[in-house]
Formats: structure tokens, sequence, C-alpha cells
């Protein structure tokens, strides 16, 4: 029977209704060919199927009773085959595309065959409902809220969406109803048939016009369609008894029954082609599902020359062996490929549960922390689906692990919320202190009384985030205040500033002018002479100030890259002269602090970095060939260690000013 054969059939024979029924078909039924039934093992892959269950979701599915699968399956009657939703990637898309793919899905596909794409929206869909949620959950959280008395609001996308799943469910319960009409109407037509091939035999026509009529109840019978799979086996068995019967009867002439022999023949060559062109097919299911209804057009074929049919069954039979092969071993894969992301999943709580239950007593300690925490949970989002009788197991035991974490994490911030509160009124009297200060005229006596409320600003500890940039802008604007006055009122001394010109400029004339000897340590000794020269020499006034410094520092930095040391003296001496320089300038106090700063965060994110690198090589080590890749984290690893080295040095040289 040809393909456009079978879709003049009322559902077709591609529905999950037709496959699963022509499954077990095969695996009751035997296959006839004239007075013999050649039976096809095909059961023992169904069972297989059927047995094999995959996740269909990353996390736990939402528990909405009037859209669950299983309700879905009851409501319809129709028996499907394990779901498989991840053949299309529906994670790019919002909750409102997916609610418009879905109403695009049911006013154009056939109910039929949209189960795998709407299990499919479920899925995306939910992911992303319960993300929001979550996301809403944790930042009432964070803005002080208790969890027990946080509350989902209504969203009106997943009431669309849920309307619609329960339009497609009420669809697909119509359908199988009226698909058991449809059998049992098929039934019926396909007894009245064989009533027919039994009236063939008095009927007082000639033997062609009766031969005729009963190839056109054939084709008759093969287009009627699917019959309740109960009656199935009594139905062939009954129709095949009077065919056969027709066949005694009637008893063909040599010619006549050759011909019809091989035409049978041919038809079942044809079918062993198209069986064996399945073993090509890339999509398992869909060659699966054709082949049972190969299987079943063979049975509706007739007998074949007695020489000719064991070599046209072992055909058939091996073809079909391979693909049943080939099938299972789709599953099999799959089954593995589920273990190992059980596995790596494993793997990852046990990271967590690590972390969680560690005790950590610092603001740093906690970031870091945190920043491994949130890493692990970007990893677990990469890896697929694991068993689905595990899903739920180790998902709440990652979540477990992250809840501990966390609830850690906000109490031990709560504790110190009183310190940081008791730190911001200390550094509150400071400021008030600083600003008494900021209009005094007794320059050294009111300079020393700042600086030491400056040491005091450091001893005190953290404020709050929230208003640490506000109380240390407050200070720090009392201070520059009186400092700014101060170089105003020194830098009057116009006789001074110009005399300084005069040095700056004939100092400038010899580090410009300077030969380089062999003896690399006097020429540094030199130089820093000529460093330590232009810091004493003092202020030149404002107009030229700019101008004679950049011409300094140009000249200084060119005379130590001709400096024969290394590269990392090299640049230990430029950090410790621009430091220096910038101790000269107003504001020194500031700007240190704010090169400190700097150095600090440029310190924390390189060793935020080193601790990803650190953690990839602990994921990756044990791939095969990645051995490139652990190499180059490893050089860059070693990179970073170096540089975190010289910034903490220079760290410690900014500390050790602030001591003096």
């Amino acid at each position: 029977m040809e393909q456009n054969d079978l879709n003049q059939t009322p559902m077709g024979d591609h529905s999950e209704e037709s496959i699963k029924a022509e499954s077990n078909l095969v695996s009751e039924q035997t296959i006839q060919s004239e007075n013999q039934v050649e039976s096809m093992p095909v059961s023992e892959v169904v069972d297989n199927i059927a047995d094999t269950t995959f996740e269909l979701q990353l996390e736990p599915e939402p528990e909405e009773e009037e859209i669950s699968s299983t309700d879905l399956d009851s409501a319809s009657g129709v028996p499907t085959m394990d779901v498989d939703v991840s053949y299309i990637d529906y994670s790019g898309l919002t909750k409102f595309e997916l609610i418009q793919k879905f109403k695009q899905l049911l006013s154009e596909g056939e109910i039929t065959y949209l189960r795998n794409e709407i299990e499919n929206l479920k899925v995306n869909f939910y992911k992303k409902h319960k993300a929001e949620n979550e996301e809403r959950r944790k930042k009432f959280i964070e803005d002080g809220g208790v969890l027990e008395e946080y509350t989902a609001i209504e969203d009106v996308l997943e009431d669309e969406f849920k309307q619609l799943y329960k339009d497609y469910r009420e669809r697909k319960t119509e359908l199988s109803k009226s698909l058991d009409e449809q059998k049992a109407h098929n039934l019926k037509v396909k007894y009245e048939i064989i009533e027919h091939i039994k009236d063939l035999i008095n009927k007082p026509e000639s033997l062609q016009n009766t031969f005729e009529e009963f190839h056109h109840l054939q084709n008759k019978w093969k287009h009627t369609g699917l019959v309740p799979q109960k009656e199935m086996k009594e139905l062939y068995d009954l129709y095949h008894f009077h065919v056969q019967g027709f066949y005694n009867w009637i008893k063909l002439n040599n010619e006549a029954r050759d011909m019809d022999l091989r035409r049978n023949l041919e038809a079942k060559i044809e079918l062993c082609e198209k069986v064996e062109s399945l073993i090509l097919e890339t999509d398992i299911r869909k060659a699966f599902g054709e082949l049972q209804i190969f299987h079943e057009r063979w049975r509706e074929i007739g007998p074949i020359s007695p020489d000719k049919k064991e070599e046209i069954w072992v055909r058939f039979r091996e073809a079909t062996t391979k693909i049943h092969k080939i099938h299972q071993e789709y599953f099999l894969k799959k089954k593995d490929e589920l273990e190992g992301n059980l596995n790596a999943k494993t793997i990852l709580c046990e990271k967590a549960e690590e972390i969680a239950s560690k005790v950590y007593t610092r603001f740093k300690e906690w970031e870091t922390a945190t920043d491994g925490f949130i890493e692990l949970q970007q990893v677990w989002k990469t890896i697929g689906m694991v068993p689905k009788s595990e899903n739920n197991r180790i998902f709440r035991r990652f979540k477990d692990a992250s809840d501990r974490f966390f609830i850690a994490k906000k109490e031990f911030y709560s504790i110190i919320m009183e310190e940081e509160n008791n730190n911001l009124q200390l550094k509150t009297d400071i400021c008030l202190k600083a600003e008494s200060l900021k209009e005094s005229t007794d320059w050294k006596r009111t300079t020393e009384d700042l600086i030491r409320l400056q040491k005091d600003w450091k001893r005190i500890g953290p404020v709050s985030r929230r208003v640490s940039d506000k109380i240390w802008f407050r200070f720090r604007t009392a201070c520059n205040e009186f400092f700014e006055r101060k170089a105003t009122h020194y830098s009057t001394i116009d006789g001074l500033l110009d005399e300084n010109i005069k040095k700056k400029e004939d100092l400038l004339e010899k580090i410009e002018t300077y030969q380089f000897t062999e003896n690399s340590d006097e020429d540094l000794k030199n130089l820093k002479i000529f460093q330590k020269d232009w810091v004493e020499i003092g202020h030149v006034p404002e107009n030229v100030k700019m101008a004679i410094q950049d011409r300094y520092r140009k000249a200084i930095n060119k005379a130590f890259d001709s400096l024969q040391v290394d590269d990392k003296k090299k640049e230990n001496i430029k950090f410790k002269m621009r430091i220096e320089n910038i101790m000269q300038q107003q504001n020194s106090r500031d700007r240190l602090y704010m090169e400190r700063e700097n150095l600090v965060k440029k310190l924390n994110q390189i060793e935020a970095e080193l601790k990803t690198l650190e953690n990839n090589i602990g994921f990756f080590s044990k791939s095969k060939n990645s051995d490139s890749l652990l190499k180059d984290f490893s050089s860059k690893i070693e990179a970073g260690k170096k540089e975190t080295a010289i910034i903490k040095e220079q760290v410690k040289y900014l500390d050790n000013i602030y001591k003096d």
C-alpha cells in the first residue's frame, strides 16, 4: 500500500495512537503468508521503550493539577510513547512569545502531532515562571522581608497559558472519542468485507469478475483504517481464514495464480526496500514508527511463491532487526547521557555542600564563597537532564545546600550591621571635629590635628556601603578645605616660588643631559638624588606648575627607561617615584588613599579571576583532550600570581606611608 493510501484513513497512520497500537499489534500478531504465519519479534523492543523513561525538565515541574501531562493522557484515552521535548529549543522565547507559539500551534497544527511541542512549551514556560517568582522572592528577602511572609503575585500570563492547555486537552479528548467511534465503525465495515468474501464462492459470475471483486474487497480492507485493539487478532484471523478459503475454492489456473503471486512478491520486495531505507533515517523515533506501519502492510499482502517465501521473509526480518538494534542503542545512549548528567550534578552538590558547611568570619571570605556558589549555579544550568526518578532528589539536594549558605550569610550580615552603625557614629564625630578645624589659620598645629584625625579614621572599622562614600566625602571635604587654604597661603610667597622655578629648570637640564655609565647602581643612585632634589625644591606658581611637572615626569621616566636594571625593579622604582610626586601635591592624602583603593580593587579582581581559573582546572582536569586548555589556564594562573605579588608590595608601601 502506498503512503498516499494511508492519508485517506480518518486519523492517518502516524498518530501516537496508531504507532502504539501497531507496535502492540506486531508483538501480538503474526505475519501470514498463504497457509503459514510468519512471526516478527517486535514486542521485545516495544517493551524496552515502555520501560525507558527520560527526564523532561531541568528543574521540578510546577504543581499545576489542571495542566498535568498525566491528566492529559488519562483524559484523552490516547496511549502515547515517551515524550522527548528537548528537540526544539524554546529557551530563548519570553513567556508571552511562548503563549503566542501555543496559540499558533492550536490554530495551525493537527492536534494528533502537537504533544511533544506543547509539552516543550509547558516546560519552558514554567521554567521562566518559576525563575521570575524566585527572583521576586529573593528581592523580597534582600529588601528585608521574611521568607514565610512572601506571597507570589498573580500571573496573568500563567492563567492564559492554563486556559490554552485546557483547550488543548479538551480537543484531544474529543479527538480520542472520535477515534474510538471511527474504530468501531471500521470494525463493522471489515466484518462486512469478510461476509462479502464468504459470499464470493456462491456467485455465478465469471472467474475474472469474481477475482476483480475479490481484489476490490482487499483494497477496501486496506483503506478502512484502524479497529479496536482488543478485536484485532480475532478479526485478522477470521479475515485470513476466509481469504485462504477463497483461494482454495476458486482453484485459480496456473497463469492467474502466478500473476497474483508475482504481484504479491513485488509488493513485499518494495516493502523490504522501504524498511532497508529506514536504516539510514536520522530520526530514530520516526523510523521505528514507520517500521510498524510497514509490518501492518506486510500482513495485508497475500501469499507469494513458496520458493521465494523464505528468502523474502529473511530479507524483511534482517532489515527489521537492524532498525530494532539502532532504536535500542539510541535509548541506551540516551540513558548513559542522563546518568552522566546525574554524576556531574552530584559533584556540584558535593562542592555546594562543602562551601555551605564552612564557617566564614570576614566579608572577603563571604564574598569569595558567594562567587564560588554562583559559579556552581551557572555550571548547574549548563548540565542537561537527569533520569526522571532522580530529578527532584538531586535538585532538592543542591537547593538545600544553597539555602543553608545564603541563610547563614544573611545572619552574618545582620550581626555585623550593629557594628557598622557604631562605626558610622564614630566617623560622624570625626567629621564634626574636622569641620570645626577647617577655618583655622594655625597651619602647623591644625595640620597635625587633621593628620591625627585621618589616622583615627583608618583605625575605625567599615560602615555600610550605602553610606560609606557619603561619610568619606564629608570628611575629605573638611580636610581639603583646610589644606587648600593652606596651599593658597604659601603660594603667595612669590619670590620663593620664582626661585623654585629656576632651581627646577636647572635640575631638569641635568636630568635631560645625564650621561649613563656602565655602573647601573651608580646611575640609579644619581636618579634618586635627582628625585630627592626635585621634591626638596618645593612649590612653583600655579600657572607653570602643570607644565614643569609634566616636563619632569617625561624626563625622569625616560631616564629610568634607559636604566640597565630588570623590568620588575624598574617598575617598582617608577611606582615609588609616582607616589613621591603625589605626596608633593595638594590633597596628597586623598590621592594616596584613592591610589590604594584602586590597587586593592585590582587585586580583588585578579584574585577572583585566579579562583575561577583554579575551579575550571578542577572541572576540566579529568576531561579528555583538555591538555592545551589546562596549559593555558596554568599559564594565566602563574602570571596572575606574579601580578598579585607586585600589587601587594605596592599596597604595603602605601600602608607604611600612612603609618608615618
